[in-house]
């Protein structure tokens, strides 16, 4: 299954184990609570799945990669103490607590999480000293006598072994203990979320045209060539702010996050041809509505132009999020130096890079208007919010006139309008009276609505 169809099988799983009876029982007995293990080639967002669906259902997250972690540290250290069995005194091994089964009992005493998900990465690639001790997490739901407490649902995740040389297969025993969610690369849905996510709009549109280079993993003579998911995203990180810089991204800089010489190489080039497209077609005259000359090029060049469309609006629409989350929250708030606090926590807890990302944002804005009294603070921001609004409805109208007066309501036109439905931050900063719902109305209801007529008349 592809990743997101693996987020959803957790999801429901871990629903499922929470869910009680009218006496406030789990239904399922902890007996019969099967660990969730997630198997997948690295780099293809596993670890991202696990706080967004802990985030999603309102519960607790903890996460440890096992690797890090010693024996003493995963099981606790032995103590010496003194009983009496039969009236004769004996000294006896007890174990600390688990560092890790502490973090547990510190999210229900410290935040209320009476449950939540344990997640353990990269379980089946630990030392040989612990890998009893995690056949004995996956079996029993515990680290040496400490337990695992009710309501949280334990959920690992490791790769292969064609993966990664020091990853161990489970024995029988242990497979029929636990849940395996497989997970295989899927491009479409990747790109559907990078698209949401800001990834950098050369990167999307190379990986449309070569789909099979999101995952690649070869052994050759000179060592290991791969390239991942997540290298290409660290990668979209780094060039957006050389971007930002005025810097120059070269093949020296993408070869230090794809690691296959001949992908690297290819992509490199691609991005000269990128940038000469952002130069004949220039986005800011686009989107201001000026008279600007659709491309009349091959599909890659139409391609490449609604890719850099879409990452702007996307941008665009993020940044309009960020200012009205930022607007509710003042509207509420009472005390300020609270307010910093309980920010500060949502940015610490299983937040997603949304949620990190728009308290960054509001940190920023109370630095900014710091001693100014609260309503002076929350009408500037409110204009700040209604002009990123204004800007936005304007630049998508801009954006889709421009490509109906180049090709109509053609594949084109509606391929930039499907991109940016796609785009998590644009549906969820347009508003049922806004461009994107009245477009999708005009091209993609009445095309739907003509072929269905099509359909019944040549029936």
């Amino acid at each position: 299954m592809n990743i997101q169809q693996a987020k959803d099988s957790i999801r429901d799983a871990v629903t499922t184990y929470l869910s009680k009876d009218p006496a406030g029982n789990y239904i399922i007995p902890r007996s019969r609570q099967r660990p969730m293990m997630v198997m997948g080639a690295p780099g293809l967002g596993k670890t991202a799945i696990m706080s967004q669906i802990a985030s999603e259902m309102g519960i607790g997250y903890v996460a440890y990669t096992i690797t890090h972690h010693t024996r003493q540290s995963a099981i606790g250290l032995p103590v010496i103490e003194k009983h009496c069995y039969d009236g004769e005194e004996c000294s006896i091994t007890r174990y600390t607590m688990s560092e890790i089964i502490a973090s547990v009992h510190d999210a229900i005493e410290n935040r209320g999480h009476r449950e939540g998900i344990l997640f353990i990465d990269e379980i089946n690639c630990v030392s040989e000293t612990l890998a009893p001790a995690m056949l004995d997490l996956l079996q029993n739901k515990k680290f040496g006598p400490h337990r695992i407490p009710d309501g949280w649902v334990l959920v690992a995740a490791g790769n292969p072994p064609e993966y990664n040389a020091s990853a161990r297969t489970f024995d029988i025993a242990t497979q029929d203990r636990i849940r395996v969610v497989e997970v295989e690369p899927d491009t479409d849905v990747w790109l559907r979320y990078a698209m949401s996510a800001g990834v950098h709009d050369a990167i999307t549109f190379y990986l449309q045209v070569k789909p099979n280079n999101l995952l690649k993993v070869e052994r050759t003579v000179d060592g290991t060539a791969f390239v991942t998911p997540r290298g290409w995203e660290d990668l979209s990180t780094v060039m957006r702010e050389y971007d930002r810089m005025g810097m120059s991204v070269g093949i020296d800089l993408v070869s230090q996050y794809i690691r296959d010489p001949e992908v690297a190489a290819e992509f490199a080039r691609y991005l000269d041809f990128h940038r000469r497209y952002r130069e004949d077609y220039d986005v800011d005259s686009i989107l201001a509505g000026d008279d600007v000359e659709p491309p009349s090029g091959n599909a890659e060049e139409k391609m490449a132009v609604a890719s850099v469309i879409i990452g702007r609006l996307n941008s665009e629409a993020e940044e309009g999020m960020d200012l009205e989350f930022a607007l509710s929250r003042l509207e509420c708030m009472e005390d300020v130096d609270r307010e910093v606090s309980v920010i500060r926590d949502m940015m610490e807890d299983n937040a997603d890079p949304d949620t990190r990302r728009s308290c960054a944002m509001m940190l920023s804005l109370l630095k900014e208007n710091k001693g100014q009294d609260r309503e002076t603070v929350i009408s500037r921001i409110r204009e700040q919010a209604d002009s990123a609004r204004r800007t936005f409805d304007t630049h998508l109208t801009n954006a889709l006139e421009y490509m109906k007066r180049g090709f109509g309501g053609g594949q084109e036109t509606v391929s930039l309008l499907v991109g940016l439905i796609g785009c998590y931050n644009v549906v969820m900063f347009s508003r049922p009276d806004g461009p994107l719902y009245a477009y999708n109305d005009e091209l993609l209801s009445s095309g739907r609505n003509r072929r269905i007529m099509d359909m019944l008349e040549g029936a």
